[in-house]
């Protein structure tokens, strides 16, 4: 009887060390982490709905996503010193709150004044700006909680971060025509404060204690963050390399993909909505199913891999970059673009798998959050340079020429990735 009782501890033990995934904390964390983008991502989309419906431009949401940007950049490393210096849980917990308020002030000025841009603008630009200083949190709370663990452990963990980020995308996207349709903009936005309210509830259930600090908490966030920096630049130089060359792979990706694709798909071959929807849905699904792969093969995406990786998604450049150049049918031309396409998000999924927990396991667990945080901001300045230069390039060149240029871009990178592959 004794060794009978005994052993369901040790078995429990067990199956926590084979499975270290498979805990409360993890799941409430991805269950609140899904339930807040997919509320920010639906209500996006309802916004920009009825910002067309009202205004009849399509570019009058863009400019208020586009100038949501820099102060997001700005205040995204703020996010970065409040999750290193405060509970990592109370900080999410109060972003998604404050989240929810946000929106249900603009429902009532709705309710009031009818449909604002400006309060619209607002909205959004408080909303990004929140969401700018979770995602540094979330990303120094994985490592927080799977540190002692190793890195196939994190790999595992991001890929699952990285399911529910793809799904939290893609659903709005699928659900969000069909709601805007059969209720319009203010019961979605309704969806949408239930929703961050759901997450914050659900992740004041997180059990995460404060990170540790050595000083005696009369440093400023400005000296928090130039301690930083000299982490990055003089302690551990390869972990800024790491974040560059991820910078540097977002401004191709944001500019070849985000802008060329579907001004490939629309403009220059000239096919409907309806034909652009599939082939996105397709590419949604490839990113999904690549988080899917890199879940199961975490062991083997070690940091060596990484330059595979690299060299995988210059290789899906090249046929798009010949059919594009070459004579060829327009529906050959979508099947390629496509399938090229699903493979450069595949490989870029896998390439993130392998570089974002290189780079929280990379640096101090008190200094998570304000590198996480240093990584987004250049990411973030990255894509808008992507979207003007490539939108300048596909206005300027053939398509088949900025493709090749792509390509020819990507390859030039795999030396230098190659050389901090190895500092790793």
């Amino acid at each position: 009887m004794t060794n009978t009782s005994e052993s369901k501890p040790q078995a429990q033990q067990q199956s926590r060390s084979t499975n270290p995934l498979h805990v409360r904390d993890f799941y409430l964390l991805v269950a609140g982490l899904g339930i807040s983008l997919f509320a920010n991502l639906m209500l996006r989309f309802a916004m920009s709905m009825w910002v067309l419906d009202e205004t009849g431009s399509a570019a009058a949401f863009a400019s208020i996503l586009t100038a949501s940007i820099m102060p997001t950049i700005l205040l995204s490393p703020l996010g970065g010193v409040v999750a290193d210096r405060m509970n990592r849980r109370t900080v999410m917990v109060a972003l998604d709150a404050l989240s929810a308020i946000t929106v249900l002030i603009c429902v009532a000025i709705f309710s009031a004044v009818g449909f604002n841009l400006a309060a619209i603008a607002v909205m959004q630009v408080v909303l990004a700006v929140l969401d700018a200083m979770e995602t540094p949190t979330v990303q120094a709370a994985l490592p927080q909680m799977f540190r002692s663990h190793g890195e196939d452990v994190m790999r595992r963990a991001m890929a699952v971060v990285n399911v529910v980020n793809q799904t939290s995308t893609l659903v709005p996207a699928v659900l969000g025509g069909v709601l805007y349709a059969a209720v319009g903009a203010m019961p979605m936005m309704g969806i949408t404060i239930a929703g961050f309210g759901t997450a914050a509830v659900v992740e004041c259930f997180i059990r995460l204690g404060t990170p540790e600090h050595d000083d005696d908490g009369r440093t400023s966030a400005l000296d928090d963050l130039r301690a930083a920096g000299r982490l990055l630049t003089r302690e551990r130089p390869h972990v800024l390399h790491l974040v560059l060359i991820c910078a540097a792979l977002n401004f191709l990706v944001t500019g070849y993909a985000e802008v060329g694709f579907p001004y490939m798909v629309r403009t220059v071959l000239g096919f409907d909505s309806t034909a652009y929807g599939f082939a996105y849905g397709l590419v949604g699904a490839s990113g999904l199913l690549g988080a899917l792969v890199g879940g199961q093969a975490a062991k083997s995406l070690a940091m060596r891999r990484f330059p595979i990786a690299i060299a995988t998604f210059s290789l899906t450049i090249l046929p798009q970059a010949l059919v594009m150049a070459l004579p060829a049918g327009d529906g050959v031309r979508l099947a390629v673009l496509t399938a090229s396409t699903c493979g450069t998000m595949a490989a870029i999924t896998l390439a993130n798998l392998i570089a974002v927990p290189a780079i929280q396991m990379g640096c101090p667990e008190d200094m998570t959050g304000k590198v996480m945080s240093l990584a987004l901001s250049a990411s973030m300045c990255a894509q808008p340079l992507g979207q003007i230069t490539y939108g300048w390039a596909y206005s300027v060149y053939p398509a088949g020429a900025v493709l090749a240029m792509t390509f020819v871009l990507a390859v030039a990178m795999l030396p230098l990735v190659a050389h901090v592959a190895r500092r790793f």
